[in-house]
């Protein structure tokens, strides 16, 4: 299948195009700089493989946890694409996604993730490999307080994600696991596999129900 990526989640943006198995890949660890990056480099993948967006089977995006600001440019830009090209599209989990990053990177098989969601809170989840390699869920995603992010037998998973370094109250649970790749972000490629298996089992999404998932009930104000 041939499928666009669009991950921008976190800190880190990134692009990837799969073309019949072979898959090419923009990204970068640029806050505040999606907006100007995504579709200057969706132009450069397409011209690289030489094929138009109405060629691509779908468009997946990023649904969330992450910024705010951050998924509503990504899936605003996702969006804008598939209604243009006229093709459906298919919503990937950023907690996922970085479990599959660091599958891919690392090899790791069991995975919990920790993305910092600020307001001194993590966004997190847990994540084993299947017989095929993909992370799937090994419980609910969920925001929460880094005290507040327990598991049973530690030392049988690896973390993944930066709420790993910036928040001191997760350095027990670190030193508990068996590593920590604090450095590992969500990335497009990691996308490309989860949304094939994705495909197989659900009805393809139309542009406009593309949404994001926050996982907080208030986005856009701090708690006082």
């Amino acid at each position: 299948m041939n499928i666009l990526a669009i991950e921008t989640a976190t800190e880190s943006c990134s692009v990837a195009l799969s073309l019949n198995g072979a898959v090419l890949e923009r990204s970068s660890v640029a806050p505040r700089q999606h907006a100007e990056t995504l579709l200057p480099w969706v132009r450069e993948l397409l011209a690289e493989a030489g094929i138009a967006l109405q060629d691509l089977d779908a468009l997946a995006f990023s649904r969330g946890p992450g910024s705010f600001t951050s998924l509503r440019i990504g899936i605003g830009v996702a969006q804008g694409l598939a209604w243009g090209a006229r093709i459906p599209v298919v919503p990937v989990s950023s907690l996922q996604c970085t479990a599959q990053a660091a599958a891919a990177a690392h090899g790791v098989t069991s995975a919990v993730v920790a993305l910092d969601a600020r307001m001194d809170e993590v966004y997190c989840g847990q994540y084993r490999a299947d017989a095929r390699g993909l992370m799937q869920p090994a419980g609910e995603e969920r925001v929460c307080a880094p005290a507040e992010l327990l598991i049973d037998d530690p030392a049988a998973w690896t973390g993944v994600g930066n709420g790993f370094t910036r928040y001191h109250e997760l350095a027990a649970l670190a030193g508990r696991l068996q590593a920590v790749y604090a450095d590992c972000w969500p990335q497009a490629a990691a996308m490309i596999p989860l949304a094939e298996h994705w495909m197989v089992s659900h009805a393809l999404l139309s542009a406009e129900q593309a949404q994001p998932v926050y996982l907080r009930d208030k986005v856009a104000d701090k708690p006082s």
